[in-house]
């Protein structure tokens, strides 16, 4: 015999076999595009919210820099430029200051950039640019906030400047006046956490003009080559450079995320979710199209096509389906992206753009499991297909193997129906079931996210101003509650009862028998190598903390939680201090000495209290923080800077209250506004977000084990035609149907109510022991109406179907099946 290709008959047999199933191709195609769209989706959420945050902590820090070099020499930049593990390299430097009062004040710098340190390093990260780097001698490029400052809300390129600034150095300073163009503005994130000064951005003619003598505290931006970390290239550029003294190498902190590995196994966890729903849809759908086809596929047998070629023929089907399904739900999650994704995380607590990821990995990642989930789908009725023998095919009847001993009555048929092929009515329940379970397990989450106790735990005054600059960290300290600012919140109504607490830095002196314990416990806790009791005598900053001044009614509270009261007279004279470290690392008792900025004098306190840390300070130094009466602190200082002020008000008061406390603030950058109104407005918002994101993807897989459903009610209704036909022959009607959708429907609320409940209860504890505010609460309305809807589709699929074989006459309904 001569060889003889068959590839071309098996696909002229693919395309036959395709038009031949309409109907199925339609439920495989919806099954592979909603798959494929769920994926795109839920890949470019999980993406996008990881790389937006990720972006929001660059911009905070306002540089792509994993370093910075202070003050680096000519010689040092030649040899920073040939080190292999550095990337890129910027320069800063300052060449003047602004000058905004007749003193000589200032709260922005005039700076220059070079090429690196504007286009790689800075550029990228700063939002609502306008133009690039200023080029002309008298151009500038400033920061939006320092424009709003200074009156010009609406600014103009090209509009005139009369700007004073500071040239010179620390040892001569001379003040000049200018005329200057803008040419463009930039919004500055690192203004909206931290009390930085703003950066006027000058051209190199301009900083060339005052000369190199006023070159002032410039840094080397340095990024590493992948592999290198931060902790690693110190270690090399202190090796490699040989610092000298005013030169320091420091990290720029990069803040990970604690939601970026959870956020990542959250996306993998819905998309195996997701796949798996898809899954169950094919391979049911075409499970039952090889098992309706049965003859077909053993006549192809006899006619000698083989075991691989009837696989051929299956697999083909899907595939070319599969090629039609993938790129329209590629399409839709691109769509999707584009929409909802911005809309979506614009409910989370981001403070900068949205970040969209695009990226090819989310839609060559959700075409490659759309392709595995087909390719799965597709595997097991391909190889029951190939499996068929042509003697069996040819006595092949769909009926159950076990003869009925309880008669004809409609609901016992029905139930052996239902489960006439088990692995069916598997498929068709697992898959009903999973979407159901999910959707009441989001509603479990969602609604069990208590906003009262949350407000009741993590907030604890109804309304808080803070005055950021008080916390040391950028900047100068300010008192920026003024007599004028706390004279008209005195004058809020509805404000019942108003705080204030006061805070400054502190030195206190180490001693090793007061303080040794807490140094030894402090440094095991976070892991830090102990400083030796010398360093800490000889070096005051390196055992600092906060002083913090109180009201008496704050300790008050706190008695009522402490074995050993705390004595309010002493306190409120001055005589003991609180000190907020463990029980066991300190001693009621002991007496410290400490010294506080610009005062030399020492201040001599006893240890009259000890509470856990944090008491109301949730940052600090190596020195426990120390607390002290209102009354004592000015007795200390004379104008002691006011950190935060502590109001409470009836709740109907809250939004007026919010809203003229917002009105008074609006004006300064480093005063924060903290209420519970703002958290209960957050709390609603996210739970809304998730409402959204949850709810759409639950209801998708819930339609698509419908959909499984469906199908499988219309398959069976043509299949079984002629035993209806023979039904409605002898005077029987369709009721039959009706108990088996009932069937589906019941077995399906069952499951749900009993596996399901337990399964959205075991995700609550969970979810609990991250979030302790959570109180369980039973979805009970939520599970209703989907069961409803679920007895609804269950009930009328299935005559539907039954009409559609009815637009024929019995007897060439009875002719058609034999």
């Amino acid at each position: 015999m001569f060889p003889n290709s068959n590839k071309r008959i098996i696909k002229t047999l693919t395309s036959r076999s395709l038009k031949a199933n309409r109907s199925r191709n339609r439920y495989v195609i919806l099954a592979i595009v909603m798959t494929a769209w769920l994926l795109t989706s839920v890949f470019s959420i999980g993406m996008s919210y990881m790389k937006s945050f990720s972006m929001q902590d660059q911009k905070f820090l306002g540089t792509k820099a994993d370093v910075a070099f202070v003050n680096p020499a000519q010689e040092q930049l030649d040899k920073l430029a040939n080190l292999p593990y550095v990337k890129k390299i910027g320069l800063d430097y300052e060449v003047a200051r602004l000058a905004t009062t007749e003193n000589g004040a200032y709260k922005a710098s005039f700076h220059l950039y070079d090429d690196s340190e504007w286009n790689i390093m800075k550029a990228p990260l700063l939002g609502g640019k306008t133009n690039g780097y200023p080029q002309q001698r008298n151009e500038v490029l400033m920061p939006k906030w320092l424009l709003d400052e200074m009156g010009l809300t609406e600014p103009i390129v090209g509009m005139k400047l009369d700007l004073s600034y500071l040239a010179g150095n620390d040892a001569k300073w001379t003040v000049r006046k200018e005329s200057f163009v803008l040419s463009g503005w930039y919004d500055d994130y690192t203004q909206m956490f931290s009390d930085n000064s703003g950066k006027i951005l000058v051209s190199k003619s301009f900083a060339e003009a005052l000369g190199p003598e006023h070159r002032m505290n410039g840094v080397a931006s340095i990024m590493f080559k992948g592999g290198t970390s931060q902790d690693e290239g110190i270690r090399k550029l202190e090796n490699d450079l040989a610092l000298q003294e005013g030169q320091d190498v420091y990290a720029y902190s990069r803040t990970v995320e604690d939601g970026s590995l959870s956020t990542w196994f959250g996306t993998v966890g819905v998309s195996l979710i997701v796949m798996f729903s898809g899954y169950l849809l094919i391979y049911n759908v075409l499970y039952i199209s090889v098992s309706t086809d049965t003859k077909f596929y053993g006549l192809l047998k006899t006619i000698g096509m083989t075991r691989r070629q009837v696989k051929k023929l299956v697999n083909g089907q899907a595939h070319r389906l599969m090629w039609i399904g993938i790129p329209i739900g590629l399409l839709l999650g691109a769509i999707t992206s584009y929409l909802v994704v911005p809309f979506a995380l614009s409910m989370f607590s981001l403070e900068t753009e949205v970040e969209i990821s695009f990226h090819p990995l989310i839609y060559m990642g959700a075409a490659l499991f759309a392709v595995v989930t087909t390719m799965a789908g597709s595997r097991k009725p391909a190889r029951i297909a190939s499996k068929i023998s042509a003697v069996e095919a040819s006595k092949y009847v769909r009926a159950g193997s076990k003869k009925s001993r309880s008669g004809s009555k409609l609901h016992r048929m029905a139930w052996r129906n239902i489960f006439r092929d088990k692995k069916r009515a598997t498929t068709v329940f697992l898959s009903l079931v999973l979407g159901l379970t999910t959707f009441l397990t989001i509603n479990t989450l969602i609604l069990s996210m208590s906003t009262d106790n949350f407000i009741g735990d993590y907030v604890a005054n109804d309304f808080e101003l803070i005055n950021k600059s008080a916390e040391g960290y950028n900047g100068e300290v300010r008192q920026l509650f003024t007599d004028k600012l706390l004279s008209s919140i005195e004058q809020i109504d509805g404000i019942q009862q108003i705080r204030r607490m006061y805070m400054s830095q502190a030195f206190p002196e180490y001693t090793p028998e007061v303080f040794g314990k807490h140094v030894d416990e402090f440094t095991t806790r976070y892991g830090a190598e102990r400083p030796t009791d010398e360093m800490l005598q000889q070096d005051e900053y390196m055992f600092s903390s906060r002083l913090v001044g109180i009201e008496t009614k704050y300790i008050e509270e706190l008695n009522e939680t402490l074995d050993t009261p705390i004595d309010m007279e002493r306190f409120d004279n001055g005589e003991i201090a609180l000190l907020d470290m463990s029980q066991q690392s300190l001693k009621l008792g002991d007496n410290f000495n400490l010294k506080l900025p610009n005062d030399d004098r020492n201040h001599s306190f006893e240890i009259g209290g000890i509470a856990e840390q944090p008491f109301k300070l949730m940052f600090g130094g190596l020195a426990p923080n120390i607390y002290i009466s209102e009354k004592a602190m000015k007795q200390l200082i004379a104008d002691p800077i006011i950190y935060k002020m502590n109001m409470s008000a009836d709740k109907e008061d809250h939004p007026a209250i919010q809203e003229q406390l917002e009105r008074l603030t609006a004006g300064s950058r480093d005063i924060s506004l903290e209420s519970k109104q703002q958290w209960i407005e957050m709390m609603e918002s996210a739970k809304l977000m998730f409402y959204i994101l949850g709810g759409a993807i639950t209801l998708i897989l819930a339609f698509i084990g419908i959909m499984n459903f469906v199908s499988t009610m219309f398959t069976s209704v043509v299949i079984r035609r002629n035993e209806f036909a023979i039904m409605e022959s002898i005077g029987m009607t369709s009721k039959q149907l009706l108990f088996e959708g009932l069937g589906y429907a019941v077995i399906s609320s069952l499951l749900v109510s009993t596996l399901g409940s337990l399964v959205s209860y075991g995700a609550y504890k969970l979810f609990s022991q991250e979030a302790t505010y959570a109180v369980f609460e039973y979805p009970l309305i939520p599970l209703i109406i989907i069961l409803l809807i679920v007895f609804g589709v269950c009930l009328t699929a299935p005559i539907i179907a039954y009409n559609q074989t009815r637009k024929t006459s019995i007897v060439e309904r009875m002719k058609e099946a034999s």
